[in-house]
């Protein structure tokens, strides 16, 4: 193994964060932990289409909003109902939530994780919120759904 060229090696198909990375630092062969080198990356520039998350959740039916895939996609009935949502994983979290279908009704998030005590209501194709994650609530920060405060 000590005569393996690096392109050799088999390739990784994910990184854990106490992963050892492989690394020339002036002339000197060395391993870094892949937590180590990510943590000094700070405020990153992003260039070209930016996709949030391969798997979408879609609700038909009034139901629980997924706290774990990243955009959900709403297909409002012709009934009002009631979604929830559960605590975020984790501060700064991110949630994009669209409305891709409607045909009458509304359906709303309940008030219990929402910023100020408020419902988010969704009855139109293309209402969206964009919510984040903060302390024990979500925090709408951009959207065209309806925030209606109780």
């Amino acid at each position: 193994m000590a005569d393996s060229k690096v392109s050799a090696l088999t390739a990784a198909t994910s990184v854990g964060g106490s992963d050892k990375l492989y690394l020339v630092q002036s002339s000197t062969s060395k391993s870094v932990t892949a937590s180590v080198l990510y943590a000094s990356v700070s405020n990153p520039t992003l260039t070209g289409n930016i996709n949030i998350g391969d798997t979408r959740q879609e609700l038909s039916s009034p139901g629980i909003i997924s706290n774990v895939l990243p955009v959900t996609l709403l297909s409002v009935g012709g009934v009002d109902g009631q979604l929830t949502m559960h605590p975020g994983m984790a501060n700064g979290q991110i949630k994009v939530i669209l409305t891709t279908a409607a045909s009458g009704g509304t359906y709303y998030i309940n008030r219990s994780n929402i910023a100020g005590n408020a419902n988010v209501q969704f009855d139109s194709i293309g209402d969206s919120a964009t919510l984040m994650y903060q302390g024990d609530d979500w925090y709408m920060i951009g959207g065209t759904a309806n925030v209606v405060a109780s």
